[in-house]
């Protein structure tokens, strides 16, 4: 009896959590930048510089022994990058300066290699 029941168990993590026994791979990455910036009278100088960069990289490798396998299960990547800035200047001979930039890389590789070895 109880091997019956530590094999229904077994089943039942099985089926309830199926993506952490199938060998994927997921990969997220969200950025969100608020930037705000009031200037109120004269001759006011603002300057924002805001950068965002997000390097992602999965490898997926498998190798086997008399054999060949492949690299199995998913590689799943994501990327969000949310950027808002808002000026207001009131007043005379304001000066605002924005630079904005975001850099995403993302890559995948899935390799398999097959040897005889003892």
């Amino acid at each position: 009896m109880l091997k019956k029941s530590f094999a229904l168990g077994l089943l039942a993590a099985f089926a309830m959590a199926p993506a952490a026994f199938a060998g994927d791979q997921v990969q997220g990455n969200v950025t969100n930048t608020h930037i705000t910036s009031g200037s109120f009278g004269n001759g006011n100088v603002t300057g924002i510089t805001n950068s965002t960069q997000v390097n992602q990289s999965q490898i997926k490798y498998k190798s086997g022994r008399y054999w060949c396998g492949g690299a199995s299960g998913n590689q799943i990547q994501g990327n969000v990058a949310n950027t808002a800035i808002a000026t207001a200047n009131v007043g005379l001979g304001n000066v605002t300066g924005i630079v904005n930039s975001t850099n995403t890389s993302q890559s995948q590789v899935a390799g398999s290699s097959c040897y005889y070895g003892y």
